[in-house]
């Protein structure tokens, strides 16, 4: 990292993480969700390959469709709350103390919806699938004038999967499924810039001096904004198996590919002034692109039976954030911001889950489950767009059949976060040191109707 920060360096931190769509701490591990099922949410999505129950099936493993009775639908909303606060100290480029406060509660409260319609052909060997659902995203909202504030303030993403799918039923003990997704991305992300330091790395070396001075630029003391946004369409697919051991026991395998975005959009600058004349053309408002390489994930999960009220869950997932989201690619129209690149160094990840379901009532079945999930986010570089740790996942659920068609599935979850320390320095030069101190809650209701 340099000491003395470059104009593009300092404009840089916002525009690198274009590419990265960074949020909030979700269910999943890093800025992936797995708010996809109110009925799975209440396991913890334990064994979620593998279940196979109602129309969400769909997104979890298309296979699945072949075990259902009845065309049906399904359309659920998750509302999440958490709480994500900093404490700690930070520096500039020069080494002094950041002003500012430790940012507020950085989490934003979100809705997540989804929507799946599956259908049998042919006598219910062969089914068809459509879903639409929300496979990453949140966001993250800092005070402005915060001590992190030229790494991060705002960050949003938001994605929309469109996952047509079918499923076959091969003989007796084998299902097979594939699906093929129109995803969209759209991002936004703010930061502040200290101008004041830009005018004296870039300005004053060749000006006379006092020439920042004179236009009020002192190290922190003309801070301007930076606002990146931009959105793409690409193409992923899906595919899944099940494998029915014995009448009582069922192996789900599941897989979903990456998504490379290739995102393109604005970088819009507000310098103050009367800095904005002597820092032109620099940050002149302008293009700017990046790829956005969402991760590819796979899980193998067992359902049993134990008999005709008990059933048993498990699984262990993975996420290939290796080589995916390591360092961000940021480039400009404008040619006096020259590309940019910074460091995340995101690693795979794995997640573990058991659960129970009790079916002990004719309308009502009540389960639990509890997960382990691995963070890819690494300490040094942890940055405050996504403050993401390990954590533990505590959920309870049940599902209610007022008529013969209908069931409703609700779920809670609570989200046990380890500390989230960080070195982080941004590509300004500003270092964060300090702690993440993160706790999360997600509630879940869906519909499921059988025709």
């Amino acid at each position: 990292m340099p000491l003395r920060p470059s104009r593009s360096s300092l404009a840089a931190p916002a525009a690198a993480l274009l590419a990265a769509g960074l949020a909030a701490p979700t269910q999943a591990s890093g800025f992936k969700l797995a708010e996809y099922s109110a009925r799975d949410l209440g396991l913890a999505n334990a064994g979620y390959a593998a279940l196979a129950a109602d129309a969400t099936t769909i997104f979890s493993n298309p296979a699945g469709m072949t075990k259902l009775e009845r065309a049906q639908i399904n359309g659920g909303i998750h509302y999440i709350t958490g709480r994500g606060e900093f404490s700690g100290s930070g520096s500039d480029a020069f080494g002094n103390p950041l002003g500012g406060g430790d940012g507020g509660d950085a989490f934003q409260d979100t809705l997540v919806p989804n929507l799946y319609a599956a259908m049998p052909m042919m006598d219910g060997r062969v089914w068809l699938g459509l879903g639409v659902s929300a496979p990453f995203g949140l966001a993250t909202d800092y005070t402005g004038d915060w001590k992190g504030r030229y790494q991060a303030v705002e960050s949003n993403l938001v994605t929309a999967d469109i996952n047509p799918s079918i499923g076959v039923e091969v003989n007796d003990w084998l299902a097979l499924g594939a699906g093929i997704s129109a995803q969209y991305a759209d991002v936004k992300l703010t930061n502040r810039v200290d101008f004041g330091s830009v005018c004296l790395a870039e300005i004053e070396p060749v000006t006379p001096p006092g020439t920042c001075a004179s236009f009020g630029a002192t190290p922190q003391g003309a801070d301007g904004t930076v606002e990146l946004e931009g959105d793409d369409w690409s193409w992923g697919w899906n595919a899944g198996a099940l494998v029915d051991l014995t009448p009582a026991t069922r192996v789900g395998l599941s897989y979903r590919s990456e998504v490379s975005h290739d995102i393109e959009g604005s970088a819009d600058f507000t310098v103050p002034m009367p800095l904005d004349a002597l820092l032109a053309p620099a940050f002149a408002d302008t293009g700017a692109s990046a790829p956005l390489d969402l991760p590819a994930s796979a899980s193998i999960s067992v359902r049993h039976d134990w008999n005709a009220r008990l059933s048993f869950m498990a699984d262990a997932s993975w996420t290939g954030w290796d080589g995916n989201v390591e360092a961000l690619n940021v480039s400009f129209e404008n040619p006096a911001q020259p590309r940019s690149v910074e460091t995340l160094d995101y690693q795979d990840t794995w997640r573990y889950g058991v659960g129970a379901e009790y079916r002990g009532w004719s309308d009502l079945t009540v389960r639990a489950g509890l997960a382990y999930d691995e963070s890819p986010a690494q300490e040094d570089f942890r940055t405050p767009r996504i403050p993401d740790s390990d954590r533990i996942v505590l959920a309870f659920g049940l599902s209610w059949s007022p008529e013969e068609n209908v069931t409703v599935d609700a779920a809670y979850q609570h989200l046990f976060f380890d500390d989230a320390p960080t070195g982080n320095v941004g590509d300004a030069g500003s270092r964060l040191t300090g702690a993440f101190d993160n706790a999360a809650d997600i509630v879940g209701i869906a519909i499921n109707w059988r025709r």
